[in-house]
C-alpha cells in the first residue's frame, strides 16, 4: 500500500509531466503554463524531495524523457 510522505509545490503552473533521471537522484517537473522545467533532489532511501535552484525556462514544456 502506498502512503503519502510529502507534499511539494512544483514551482510553477500546470505541472504537465515529471520524470526521474536514470540514477533516481533527480526529479524534473515540466510546468506547462509557467514555461519552466524545475529540478528537485530526491533522497533515494526515503523518496523525499528537496527543491534546488535549478530551473530551465522553456516555452510550454509538456513532456520529459531521458534517452538510453
Amino acid at each position: 500500500m502506498l502512503t503519502p510522505i510529502q507534499a511539494v509545490s512544483t514551482g510553477g503552473d500546470w505541472p504537465r509531466n515529471f520524470t526521474l533521471d536514470p540514477t533516481g537522484r533527480w526529479l524534473l517537473v515540466a510546468n506547462q503554463r509557467s514555461g519552466s522545467i524545475v529540478v528537485f533532489r530526491r533522497d533515494v532511501q526515503s523518496g523525499r524531495l528537496t527543491p534546488t535552484s535549478q530551473r530551465i525556462t522553456l516555452a510550454s514544456p509538456v513532456c520529459l524523457r531521458f534517452l538510453p
